[in-house]
């Protein structure tokens, strides 16, 4: 396993993957096993119930139309939840963001992540993409 995917990541590689990058998508299509924090999906389900995520179908769908053999959920440890602790001092409080960060580093795991703040603070490993908010939704 190399790869983590931020939650971002993983909802638009199930519902929208023609957002992602190329390369991005090579990577998601490789049969390697890669990782989603499990903290993830109780992400996806508040950006759902606060309708800042839509998509066709239930939330119960999405979530087995994305949790594929080759992607692994990653429970929450002690030392992931230590390692949020660890985090420089000007690094994002989105707890969602603290813990895949500290998974990631844990792991030594490389995070695929379109978040800017993720990539500077230099917490991790990362494979950045720049996401274009202008971007059709469905």
């Amino acid at each position: 396993m190399k790869y983590l995917l931020d939650t971002a990541v993983w909802i638009n590689g199930v519902t929208l993957p023609e957002v992602l990058p190329q390369r991005i998508r090579r990577v998601l299509a490789k049969e390697d096993l890669k990782a989603l924090c499990s903290v993830s999906l109780l992400e996806t389900a508040i950006l759902y119930r606060l309708r800042r995520l839509e998509f066709e179908g239930t939330l119960p769908d999405l979530f087995a139309a994305g949790l594929s053999a080759d992607l692994r959920l990653v429970e929450l440890t002690p030392a992931i939840a230590a390692r949020t602790n660890e985090l420089p001092q000007d690094f994002p409080g989105d707890p969602f963001d603290r813990t895949i960060v500290a998974t990631a580093a844990v792991l030594n795991l490389r995070l695929i992540t379109a978040d800017s703040a993720i990539r500077d603070s230099r917490s991790c490993a990362v494979v950045y993409y720049p996401f274009k908010p202008s971007r059709a939704r469905t």
